[in-house]
């Protein structure tokens, strides 16, 4: 009972934190709105990964994703620290997530496994 109880907070957890930068494809086709890049099923893999718990982790990989994405369609090099999201870091902090500097590092380490995977889907 309490590993389906647990794993619901972890699942609603995880569809809280990720739905602000996530959005749906056909909204973002209509006049007016800038595309937003989504990214792969995959968002999802380090979470399961690291329990759950990496709200940081999460963050970083899907701002991360979008980068890498428009990098590599503008055709500029790959360079995921060129950002002022990898180098702030702290997208999304709360106090409740514990320091900050260990936030950056979460955030950083998905940043750049989430630009890695979007600059080369696009390159392919």
């Amino acid at each position: 009972m309490l590993v389906r109880s647990s794993f619901s907070v972890i699942s609603v957890t995880c569809v809280l934190l990720l739905a602000p930068a996530l959005t749906c494809r056909a909204d973002a086709q209509r006049p007016g709105r800038p595309e937003t890049i989504t990214p792969p099923a995959t968002v999802f893999s380090p979470l399961l990964q690291r329990g759950g718990q990496e709200p940081a982790y999460a963050r970083g990989y899907a701002a991360g994703y979008q980068r890498g994405v428009a990098d590599a369609r503008r055709g500029d090099r790959y360079d995921p620290a060129n950002s002022r999201e990898y180098r702030d870091a702290d997208q999304g902090y709360s106090d409740s997530y514990g320091s900050r500097e260990a936030y950056r590092n979460n955030y950083r380490a998905g940043f750049r496994k989430g630009y890695d995977d979007g600059y080369r889907n696009q390159t392919r």
